[in-house]
């Protein structure tokens, strides 16, 4: 992985069958790959530690410490970490919690691969994503 150009992702979500769909369909085009999932906040917290990643694909709701709160603490410990909350609600105001916590995008699972990867190729250009909140009217 050393002479691998791609952006380095840790996905972060309780369920596994999330983590292994997104995990696939992100490592096979030449822009990202995901080099450690995990379950929860506490080994998400972990693993981005260990792996230094480029960038970290969070579910907002996650057992014991929700994906906001570890935003929250992964901005706090890594200013220049790139931070995309994944959700499966559509409320604005959820979206808002995200943006709030530093996140540079809010995808709703619906949306699909496309809408994630328009995320993280946005963000990795400064450019906020939070499709929801223009749907309500609200700019980011």
């Amino acid at each position: 992985m050393l002479d691998d150009p791609r952006k380095r992702i840790v996905l972060i979500d309780d369920h596994e069958v999330v983590r292994q769909g997104v995990e696939r369909l992100l490592n096979l085009g030449d822009e990202f790959v995901v080099c450690e999932e995990a379950g929860d906040a506490d080994r998400g917290l972990a693993m981005v530690r260990e792996m230094q990643p480029d960038a970290v694909v969070v579910d907002v709701q996650l057992p014991g410490t929700d994906g906001i709160e570890l935003t929250k603490a992964l901005l706090a410990e890594f200013p220049h970490l790139t931070v995309i909350a994944l959700s499966a609600h559509e409320e604005p105001e959820m979206a808002l919690r995200a943006l709030d916590a530093g996140a540079m995008a809010y995808v709703v699972k619906s949306e699909g691969i496309d809408a994630l990867l328009g995320a993280l190729r946005n963000a990795f250009n400064r450019k906020r994503s939070f499709a929801v909140l223009e749907k309500f009217g609200r700019i980011v």
